[in-house]
């Protein structure tokens, strides 16, 4: 049987990304200007991200010689936000969201959450790099694009409410039924996004990530934080994640690809790298790729744009499931921020710091007008 399409021709909207500009320039964005003399001690402790943390480092003693700054990489993202409630660091680098259950004990301990500063924009399709997210779905299916809203009716479930950064103007996290919805509001069947033919009463088979490092960011971008997920989710997981029995291997990454691939009424959420076969696997034997998959536009709202997944549009963060590198910092509401760290923050929001981003990579820098929003968080 034949399908057609109820929605309106996509061409105007997915056309329309074409006009966004291309990667961040560094110098577009100001010099460092110190403002404060940093003598002593600035501890950092957390994720290495990639080397980068150490080069920012460095570029910072150029211009504060007096500095001396110390790290502890070994707690990794996951002990970041521990060491700054024991008061043996400064700057907490994280690769990964800091998770409610990450925040929640720096909440207890303080009475308002961290501070979340963005310091650089996630890799495209490379492991390891905080690459954005592809929206997957078969080859043969006719869609060709969603927006978040639509992702999170899928994916998501009906919901009580959802967790808010800032809720009434304050440095906390509150829960708040602002992102309710109902059991009607859920996406389930292909018909109900407006194909019709074999798909129009077919079952959305829905396939993604279950590790917290992973399934937490999508929660935060799709569904306001909430864990409640559609129940028919299939759950896998990057092979350094499974056991290494066959029980493993059935629950591993590949497998999924492999699933979408025979699955014409599946949609996942996943690397672009698995799908285009551009990654090399741990063992050092290459990604296979998977033909029989694409990968779909993604709109911020209904009647946005459609933002097609490519470096560019990741770099100037168009693209709406680009992922963060996060730097996380203790400040009180309305207090001041210690002008150590505050110092070091603004080096790497300066053109400095952004240029030794964009140099060495694997992230790509920030825009100009998203440093702007960052600097404001440290006043």
């Amino acid at each position: 049987m034949r399908f057609r399409l109820k929605t309106a021709p996509l061409l105007a909207a997915l056309c329309a990304s074409a006009a966004f500009a291309q990667a961040p320039d560094p110098s577009t964005i100001p010099p460092y200007e110190k403002e404060f003399n940093v003598v002593g001690g600035l501890r950092i402790a957390g994720s290495e991200l990639k080397g980068v943390v150490d080069l920012l480092a460095e570029g910072f003693r150029k211009f504060q010689p007096d500095a001396k700054v110390s790290n502890n990489f070994m707690t990794s993202s996951e002990g970041a936000l521990g060491m700054m409630i024991a008061g043996v660091s400064d700057v907490a680098p994280m690769g990964d969201d800091a998770k409610i259950t990450d925040q929640m004990p720096f909440f207890n301990a303080f009475g308002y959450v961290p501070t979340e500063i963005s310091i650089a924009t996630g890799g495209y399709d490379k492991r390891g790099t905080l690459f954005a997210w592809a929206i997957i779905v078969n080859k043969a299916n006719p869609l060709a694009r969603l927006s978040i809203d639509q992702l999170d009716r899928i994916f998501g479930s009906e919901r009580t409410g959802g967790w808010e950064v800032g809720a009434n103007a304050a440095n906390n996290l509150l829960f708040t039924a602002k992102h309710a919805r109902s059991h009607d509001s859920n996406i389930r069947t292909w018909g109900q996004l407006g194909l019709e033919g074999d798909y129009a009463g077919k079952e959305i088979q829905t396939y993604g990530y279950v590790a917290p490092g992973f399934a937490v960011s999508f929660e935060r971008m799709v569904m306001h934080w909430s864990d409640k997920w559609n129940p028919n989710f299939r759950e896998y997981v990057e092979v350094k994640e499974a056991t290494g029995d066959a029980d493993g291997q059935a629950v591993s990454s590949q497998r999924m690809y492999e699933a979408l691939e025979k699955d014409k009424y599946g949609i996942g959420w996943g690397a672009l790298m698995h799908v285009n076969g551009t990654c090399v696997n741990p063992d050092g034997t290459k990604c296979p790729g998977y033909p029989g998959l694409k990968v779909i536009a993604v709109s911020r709202t209904a009647d946005g744009p459609a933002i097609p997944l490519t470096s560019d549009n990741v770099a100037n963060r168009s693209y709406p499931m680009a992922r963060d590198a996060y730097i996380y910092v203790n400040k009180a509401p309305g207090r001041a921020l210690d002008p150590k760290v505050r110092e070091f923050l603004r080096f790497i929001l300066s053109r400095e710091g952004q240029e030794i981003i964009a140099r060495n990579g694997p992230y790509f820098a920030i825009p100009a007008t998203y440093v702007r929003e960052q600097l404001k968080k440290l006043d």
